[in-house]
């Protein structure tokens, strides 16, 4: 039994990025050992039902989750070119209120916040929080952003925002996409390792816990030559365009030991890996 639980998880409801079946993805998961996943889909709660049914079909522990947009001012305000997209944001429900709580927030997303992607706000999520689980998602999270364009002080300021809004239950999020292939985005780590350094201090100075995530996107390792493919379609780009869109070739549904390796080659032993609410 696998100890690692994957919380930030694509499935191919994630529409032209995610290249995972459900019912694949929650047979990996069980041939790894892992007793839960979860399932967080950009701005969408598509595929809920399938996971759900599919988890528990499986023995699997199904938690349900979203990587919603926050908008950077308000989910009314659909005039900025900043706030086409928004920030990511990690939402996981741990109880029935807390899945309530998340359809109400997607929900509005799409009706009063779209604009390009389906956005919330801040405002919103004080409105809904209860019975959720944030986390400050991928290096395209608010307070990530903050830290890769030199702001420690802007980055705080989004930590404390967040954990005002969950206390206790709003976590740092880290990943580590370490690679060498040179047809995969070997960008990526840096950052990655930039942000990490400086959640250690923040996550420290304001007793904020940390847990540690692979984006999964695709399945199965060889499965990233079919998902950089998907990602031509969807950004209309062509394969040997050498300016288009990749991802680090990583972001499958790696094992515990996997996991295990990847946290071994730095000093993260003092990390919290994985937090799965039992309720």
């Amino acid at each position: 039994m696998s100890l690692f639980v994957h919380l930030h998880v694509h499935t191919q409801y994630s529409i032209l990025d995610g290249a995972s079946g459900v019912k694949a993805l929650v047979r990996r998961a069980k041939e790894l050992g892992m007793e839960a996943l979860a399932i967080t889909d950009h701005g969408n709660m598509f595929g809920v039902k399938e996971f759900h049914d599919a988890a528990t079909a499986a023995s699997v522990k199904p938690i349900i989750g979203c990587e919603i947009y926050v908008a950077r001012t308000s989910l009314e305000d659909k005039t900025s070119v900043e706030d086409r997209s928004g920030d990511h944001l990690i939402l996981l429900a741990k109880n029935k209120t807390g899945y309530h709580n998340l359809v109400k927030l997607v929900s509005q997303a799409w009706i009063r916040g779209f604009y390009y992607k389906p956005r919330i706000d801040k405002e919103l999520l004080r409105q809904h929080r209860e019975g959720l689980i944030a986390s400050s998602a991928c290096i395209a999270g608010e307070a990530a952003q903050e830290i890769l364009q030199g702001n420690i002080r802007g980055a705080e300021e989004a930590i404390l925002s967040y954990r005002e809004i969950f206390g206790d239950d709003y976590y740092l999020e880290v990943q580590r996409h370490e690679t060498s292939d040179p047809t995969a985005d070997v960008t990526v780590f840096p950052y990655q390792q930039r942000v990490i350094a400086a959640y250690r201090e923040l996550a420290a100075k304001h007793n904020i816990k940390i847990i540690a995530s692979n984006d999964v996107h695709f399945i199965m390792q060889d499965e990233a030559e079919a998902h950089d493919r998907l990602i031509c379609l969807n950004t209309g780009k062509d394969i040997d365009d050498p300016k288009r869109l990749r991802y680090t070739k990583q972001e499958y549904l790696k094992s515990g030991e996997e996991m295990t390796a990847i946290r071994t080659l730095d000093d993260l032993n003092g990390y919290i890996f994985n937090c799965v609410n039992k309720n």
